[in-house]
């Protein structure tokens, strides 16, 4: 350790040196990985709102429970508890018919003022539930429950949109994967044409006693600066095109069910990924390169 940092330095100017030298196949490294870095952050872009969209739509996910009219004030008491104690059931609230149908004249207009003398609604308990995935089971569960007139949510549909935002989620890790190593192979495979316009210099290294650690060692920090540059360009246009999105659509998407992430800390942590990603990658396909060069030269 004591001699790495000792010879920190050297690596440091011998990397920018050695990226100097080699421009044509600095740049070609460089536009690999910038491609498959912009794939990567349009993926990230999209994984992040979904997630937001779920949260949001699970959040607002309740489940409406309609009393039995004829249930008298001990009933609905005793019901209340009832569903309090369900394992899945985070919260519930009981909603007279009176703010019911107040609620129902603000969202649906002053039409429904002629109901105030006869009021049809009934009182009704907004059920929340720990995680969006019980609501099926928890509504089949109070439906059950005498006193109970009809318990629903949104219905299928609602249920599809969050089975298809979770299946989004959960495949994207492969998609990113698969990005990675592609960007692995193509760092991996240009480090080894720059290594074999080289070989006279390792040669010579090898010939004076230098080893595989100091002679990686340069190379793995070339390729950490090409991961590093090849992350500018789809960061400046994922902040400039979700800026532009995000203001266009004031935060929302198609409807306010569905919010965007919040530009900040949004495009900084995906910044700090895509320039971690591209480091990690350069210096991994580096090292890769090098040591399969350095074992075929034995």
């Amino acid at each position: 350790m004591i001699e790495f940092v000792k010879y920190l330095p050297k690596h440091v100017l011998s990397a920018l040196k050695g990226l100097q030298r080699h421009m044509a196949m600095t740049i070609s490294s460089v536009s690999a990985v910038s491609v498959t870095l912009l794939l990567m952050a349009l993926f990230f872009v999209i994984a992040g709102n979904v997630e937001n969209f779920t949260q949001h739509v699970e959040g607002d996910l309740k489940i409406h429970v309609a009393i039995d009219s004829i249930a008298d004030q001990d009933a609905i008491s005793a019901m209340e508890k009832e569903i309090a104690k369900m394992q899945d059931v985070a919260a519930v609230h009981f909603s007279s018919k009176e703010e019911e149908l107040d609620a129902l004249i603000k969202e649906s207009g002053s039409v429904f003022q002629r109901y105030k003398d006869k009021n049809p609604m009934p009182n009704v308990f907004i059920v929340e539930v720990k995680e969006a995935s019980k609501i099926p089971s928890v509504t089949k569960a109070l439906n059950a429950i005498d006193g109970i007139e009809k318990a629903e949510y949104g219905g299928e549909s609602i249920q599809h949109m969050i089975d298809t935002f979770s299946f989004i989620r959960s495949s994207g890790f492969i998609f990113v994967l698969a990005l990675s190593l592609i960007a692995l192979f193509l760092i991996t495979n240009t480090i080894k044409m720059t290594i074999y316009t080289r070989n006279t210099e390792l040669s010579i290294m090898r010939f004076v006693g230098a080893n595989n650690a100091y002679i990686k060692t340069p190379f793995m920090m070339e390729g950490m600066c090409i991961g590093i540059l090849g992350a500018i360009l789809p960061i400046a246009l994922m902040c400039i095109g979700y800026s532009t999105l995000y203001h266009m659509l004031n935060g929302y998407f198609l409807s306010s069910m569905f919010v965007m992430q919040p530009l900040y800390p949004f495009l900084l942590q995906l910044s700090a990924v895509l320039v971690g990603s591209g480091a990690l990658v350069g210096v991994a396909g580096s090292f890769l390169a090098t040591t399969k060069y350095l074992r075929w030269r034995r």
